[in-house]
């Protein structure tokens, strides 16, 4: 009704951010990953929104008045498949994505570092290497497959 305050988007829970909260239009979110690796996680997402669970808002960086999401791709899936128009965005400054990305680059160096060192000599470490690395590959796969569909979408 007009000049009524519209309610809280439910599905999210802002006492579980960890930098400044908005509610804005779905709509002004931007997906760059549109194709995702785990619809069975996506579909988990949504039965449990639509069964009242509430998780941490989305991570979005704010750049012209979009909101290009940084963490939170998954959630974000799930809840614009439901009848929303607005969600609940944890909204990051550009230092923190950069640290966010760096503490995720040193995790995955040491991981296959550590995998590296222990296959010279553990068959179980060469066989999860090779796990690592098919998973690699289906993770860039999926980048440039959502790039590509963003690219197509736009008609270029």
């Amino acid at each position: 009704m007009k000049g009524q305050t519209p309610a809280i988007p439910e599905g999210f829970d802002s006492r579980l951010a960890t930098a400044p909260i908005m509610t804005v239009p779905i709509d002004a979110v931007v997906d760059l990953l549109r194709v995702t690796h785990a619809p069975g996680r996506v579909q988990q997402y949504r039965d449990a929104m639509q069964q009242g669970e509430r998780f941490p808002p989305i991570a979005v960086v704010s750049v012209g008045g979009r909101f290009f999401i940084a963490d939170g791709h998954k959630r974000f899936c799930a809840y614009r498949s439901l009848p929303v128009d607005r969600i609940v965005v944890e909204v990051w400054t550009i230092r923190r994505l950069l640290r966010d990305l760096w503490r995720q680059f040193r995790k995955q160096t040491h991981r296959q570092w550590t995998l590296a060192r222990r296959s010279l000599s553990d068959s179980g470490a060469r066989a999860e290497a090779r796990r690592l690395l098919a998973d690699t590959a289906r993770h860039w796969k999926r980048i440039f497959r959502s790039l590509a569909s963003r690219r197509v979408r736009r008609g270029h």
